[in-house]
């Protein structure tokens, strides 16, 4: 996967070792979700890196220089701190917004993970202290920790089921005299 991930989105002929969404940032057309993407993907690159210890070296030979890349990246805008998008080049490239944004703070913070000796999250095996609490969320307390034990739930009785059919008639009525109503409009 990281081969694949490497290959994919940190292509030769685009800059040594920089991210690129490489099906949209050439073209300039990215959406929404494209624009965030590096964000996410530079977060679960330093995550593995953390708990797969061998790929720490091979991973951060790329989120460093990415890093770099953002950071010359923003510089841009009226204010002179907006991010862009294109990291392979130190001259903003004329995009912003919320995406770049989160992709560039995504890729620096990454980079603050770039320790060897940073241990992986705690587990309830490894000294993690969390207890369950199948309680959590009914409104009941209680210290058990047993699964099934505490929760409940009411018997639905025939004045329940009497709501919930003249609620969902209300609804079907609606809908279907809406529909009436824009089909004779």
């Amino acid at each position: 996967m990281l081969n694949t991930t490497v290959s994919t989105f940190f292509p030769t002929n685009m800059g040594p070792n920089i991210m690129v969404e490489t099906t949209c940032e050439p073209l300039g057309n990215c959406n929404n979700d494209q624009r965030s993407f590096k964000a996410h993907l530079s977060q679960w690159m330093a995550v593995t890196a953390q708990l797969v210890p061998k790929y720490h070296d091979r991973i951060f030979d790329y989120l460093a220089p990415s890093a770099k890349g953002a950071a010359g990246q923003c510089d841009g805008g009226s204010d002179s701190v907006t991010c862009g998008r294109e990291w392979n080049s130190t001259t903003w490239d004329g995009t912003y917004g919320v995406g770049e944004q989160m992709c560039a703070l995504g890729v620096i913070q990454a980079n603050m993970m770039n320790v060897v000796s940073l241990k992986p999250p705690y587990t309830s095996v490894s000294g993690g202290t969390s207890k369950s609490d199948p309680n959590a969320g009914t409104g009941t307390s209680g210290t058990s920790s047993s699964i099934g034990q505490a929760i409940t739930y009411s018997t639905i009785t025939t004045g329940d089921k009497a709501g919930a059919g003249a609620i969902t008639a209300a609804i079907l009525l609606f809908l279907m005299g809406g529909t009436a109503w824009l089909l004779i409009a």
